[in-house]
């Protein structure tokens, strides 16, 4: 995977100029065998900001640049491979931008940010990305699949950089894990708990297999957090926390079942195996710490 080439495009007949270098500037980076790309393309993102150019009489409003800033890496996230190395790649430019000397700005109707620290904006358009293919009634399902599944992966490797992305990882591992109810009423509801009850689990457990492996120390870290995030009917108690101890062992409950499931496929039951082995490894890791 990681000889493959890369076959980017900027997915927007509506795209900015400025998103057009964007796009350029990173693309250039991914595909640059450099010590030093990852470092030189966050300069040269940060080198278009409007706050550095105060004498230019065109330039953009800070919010508008901001808000325009983050779509061409939410659009070549989707197009990357998750196993790439790209996609680690994509990734290191937002922690050197991130790591750059912060600068205090002010964003017209959003408010006072450490650019580019608290990467102004990025989760304003990151949940606008997460949803964007769903509208493109082009791809065909299978293609759909593929560039969630790299999308996925790209959110997963955000988490430990500090973007709060807590709510869309518990939604993708809760839908997978924690069951749903049939269509019944009141007392005649049902919790369905098969494993093969979902037409699109091999898709499903590859995307948890994603978070788990990219962020799963991260969140495990985190503790319980009280909070009206997604949850499942087998979520119980003090379970119901975000990243509680009690939900992280439902998970790997559950994970056991959907290993020994003889319905699912041998990739997806193997998948199911290896993120146990994961939560293995980081309980230790955290055990002797």
């Amino acid at each position: 995977m990681a000889d493959q080439p890369l076959s980017l495009s900027i997915e927007d007949d509506n795209a900015l100029p400025i998103q057009q270098q964007i796009f350029t500037i990173l693309t250039n980076c991914l595909q640059s065998s450099a010590s030093d790309s990852v470092d030189a393309a966050a300069k040269a993102l940060d080198e278009l900001s409007p706050d550095k150019h105060p004498e230019d009489p065109d330039r953009q409003p800070l919010g508008d640049f901001l808000y325009s800033f983050w779509e061409p890496f939410h659009s070549i996230a989707r197009q990357i491979p998750h196993t790439h190395p790209a996609m680690d790649k994509l990734v290191s430019v937002i922690r050197a931008l991130k790591d750059l000397p912060p600068r205090q700005i002010h964003v017209e109707g959003w408010g006072d940010y450490a650019l580019w620290r608290d990467l102004p904006l990025f989760g304003e358009t990151y949940s606008f990305a997460c949803d964007k293919d769903n509208a493109n009634t082009a791809l065909s399902p299978t293609t759909l699949s593929t560039r969630n599944l790299n999308f996925q992966s790209y959110s997963a490797r955000l988490m430990p950089l500090g973007i709060a992305l807590d709510t869309y990882c518990i939604a993708e591992i809760s839908s997978t894990l924690e069951g749903h109810y049939d269509s019944g009423k009141g007392k005649f509801r049902q919790i369905i708990s098969d494993p093969t009850a979902s037409p699109t689990v091999d898709h499903q457990m590859a995307v948890v297999a994603e978070w788990f492996k990219h962020a799963g120390e991260t969140f495990y870290l985190k503790g319980p957090i009280i909070g009206g995030g997604p949850r499942g009917p087998l979520v119980k108690g003090p379970g119901k926390d975000e990243f509680s101890k009690e939900r992280w062992g439902l998970w790997k409950e559950r994970l056991g079942e959907f290993a020994e499931c003889q319905g699912l496929s041998e990739g997806t039951r193997d998948l199911a195996r290896s993120i146990v082995g994961m939560m293995d490894g980081i309980e230790a890791r955290r055990a002797v710490e």
